[in-house]
This record gives structure tokens, sequence and C-alpha cells, in this order.
């Protein structure tokens, strides 16, 4: 995965596919533009959804994938990204300036997510930091992302601990320092949000990638 120091673009990276088969993909507060090409085929574009859980994507032999990744909160004017690239077979020169020009994201969006991921106790508290009401952070945060204040809170602290499980400190330990009431607390949010248990991300070299790559936390 390659990374990038514009505002909105956080990494690009790609895969391949020898054969038919499926992918976990793991939610992490953004959205990719893809494009995807198939033997030799002509690409196809799109943007991917904002996903609330770990997702199974089909995956086509022959099949080459290569994504875009925009930062958490992003607006994204779709239908002019989409077709200014109508034509694009694969030159990706222009991708950053590109997305420069269809990508936004108000000011007050990004500084009540980067406050809501940082280790926040609740949405009270998170309001307070911003000096606004909890209703007024709330009627921001569902407006620009469609998603609640809750769900970019509760889903940076299931990233950080489930990057934290694929060490080897205890899971009772990790519960504790990332303020789950308990293990079991813990297990239920991550199966939850990824749909894997503690042991299970430490023995999935592919989610533990994903929990490493560019992200909202």
């Amino acid at each position: 995965m390659n990374r990038y120091s514009d505002s909105n673009l956080l990494a690009s990276w790609q895969v391949s596919a020898k054969e038919n088969g499926t992918a976990v993909v793991l939610p992490d507060g953004c959205r990719d533009l893809i494009m995807k090409v198939v033997s030799n085929d002509k690409p196809t574009w799109l943007v991917s959804p904002l996903y609330d859980c770990a997702e199974t994507v089909s995956i086509d032999a022959g099949s080459t994938l290569v994504g875009f990744r925009l930062r958490a909160g992003v607006d994204i004017a779709e239908d002019r990204l989409l077709g200014a690239l109508s034509d694009n077979d694969g030159n990706f020169d222009d991708i950053p300036s590109l997305l420069s020009d269809t990508t936004t994201i108000n000011g007050a969006v990004s500084e009540a997510l980067d406050c809501l991921a940082a280790d926040m106790s609740s949405i009270t508290q998170a309001a307070r930091e911003l000096g606004v009401s909890a209703r007024t952070l709330q009627r921001l945060i569902v407006n620009h992302t469609s998603r609640s204040p809750s769900y970019w809170m509760l889903l940076a602290r299931a990233r950080r601990t489930a990057r934290a499980i694929t060490q080897l400190t205890p899971l009772a330990e990790i519960a504790d320092i990332y303020g789950y009431a308990d293990q079991p607390h813990m297990n239920r949010e991550l199966k939850r949000w990824f749909n894997a248990t503690p042991s299970s991300i430490r023995a999935a070299p592919s989610s533990i990638s994903q929990l490493y790559s560019a992200g909202y936390d």
C-alpha cells in the first residue's frame, strides 16, 4: 500500500487473483475509488460503500483491483468522478488531482472525526471537547457521513483494539486498556465489527494487514 500526503487521498493499493475466490473486507471508515480489470476487458470504475461490518466479496479469476483510499468523512462528487473516468483504461497519473477536484471535506467534520477517534469515553465528552452540544455534533456527523458519532467512536476503538490483539498482550488486559467492561464485552464488539474472535484475528494475515493499513482510527 502506497500512502499519500494529499488531504483527501490516504493511500493506494492493488490486488490480483489467479483463481475465483472471496475476500473479507474489514470496515475501516473509508471509501475507495476502485478500478477493476478482468483479463483483457475494459476497466470498470466504482466507489465502494462505507462498510458497517465485515463483508465478504467475490474476486474473479484473472482480475486485478486497484484502489485509492479516501479519508473518512470525505464528500465525493461521485457522478462527476466516475464520468471523468469513463474512458480511463488504467492511467493513474491524474488520479490524485482528479480526486482533489471531486472530493471535499468539511473542516468541522474533519475536526469532529479526529476528536471521536481520540479515545473519547462518550459522545458527550467529545462534544464538550469540540465546544458544541451533543445534538449539534450528532447533526453535523449524520448530515455529512450518514453515520452517527457513536459509529465513528466505536469503530476507531475496535480497530485499535484489534491491532493490539495481534500482539501477545493478555486479552483481559487489552479489554481494560481500551475501555471495555470486560473481555466478553470486547469479544462481542469485535464480532460485531469484524465477524471475528480474537484468536481468528491473530490467525488471519489478511485481516492483520487491513488493520494496519491506512484507515480511520
